[in-house]
């Protein structure tokens, strides 16, 4: 029962130092922000690196969500009359759920990690301390790049991916029922709203802006050796997963 006890505590103390950390890292963030003085080479460069590292990783399980959708709801639907309405089911299920949270999920596992790891092995190398030395602001060359990066880059990913979703979704129907495209792709023009869009870019950029925060933060509070740096990676994974998870639960039951 003490083990239990004291775990609890470890684990509500390690939230409420992330949190703090998190809320002193986007002080920090939104002041460099607002003076407009950040890394521009830094941003390219971060911007190339999440797209090349993150696309074919988004666009794989987003295939493979869209397939599995229409094996398993095609039928059904066909079978009632109603074979048309799995483009606006589809559409809806890409476009307001699985494209942002499961793309910013598989995105939080490479980008996110590898940020961390990045930031973490710097901190312990004492290189933040040699760019402190330099005059030259880590988080303006480290963190706000990134930052931006995620906010703009994140929507575009995602939005990309759930297209891929609602086309594999569309193919593998077609090829299980008699779905046709003409039938498919009208319901979701009648019925899928811009601000269903919005609200997958809107999802994107807040989880893309929440990896980096916490991959970024967790990382500058990193000491000690190559231990910590795995630690800090795990940990920003574990957290970035529930942090989506909870800011998706919120902005749907505000949306809806």
């Amino acid at each position: 029962m003490q083990a239990i006890i004291l775990r609890s505590k470890n684990i509500i103390f390690n939230l409420v130092a992330a949190l703090g950390v998190l809320a002193a890292t986007l002080a920090d963030l939104i002041k460099i922000l607002r003076s407009g003085n950040f890394e521009r080479r830094e941003f390219i460069h971060q911007a190339a690196h999440l797209v090349s590292s993150s696309w074919q990783s988004v666009a794989a399980i987003m295939l493979a969500l869209g397939v599995a959708i229409g094996i398993q709801l095609a039928p059904e639907f066909d079978s009632r009359g109603l074979g048309s309405q799995m483009g606006i089911v589809s559409a809806l299920t890409m476009v307001r759920e699985l494209g942002p949270v499961m793309g910013s999920l598989m995105i939080a596992t490479q980008y996110g990690s590898s940020n961390a790891a990045e930031i973490a092995n710097m901190k312990i190398t004492e290189q933040i301390d040699a760019l402190k030395v330099c005059h030259v602001d880590p988080m303006a060359y480290l963190v706000v790049p990134r930052f931006v990066a995620a906010v703009l880059l994140f929507p575009l990913i995602n939005w990309l991916a759930s297209l891929i979703g609602i086309m594999s979704c569309y193919f593998t129907a077609a090829l299980v029922t008699e779905i046709q495209f003409k039938g498919f792709t009208g319901s979701i023009w009648s019925y899928l709203k811009i601000s269903d869009i919005m609200l997958c870019f809107a999802k994107s950029s807040i989880f893309g802006a929440l990896i980096v925060l916490i991959a970024s933060g967790i990382g500058l509070a990193t000491t000690g050796g190559a231990k910590e740096v795995g630690k800090a990676t795990t940990m920003t994974v574990i957290i970035s997963f529930v942090a989506i998870v909870v800011v998706d639960f919120i902005i749907t039951a505000l949306y809806l």
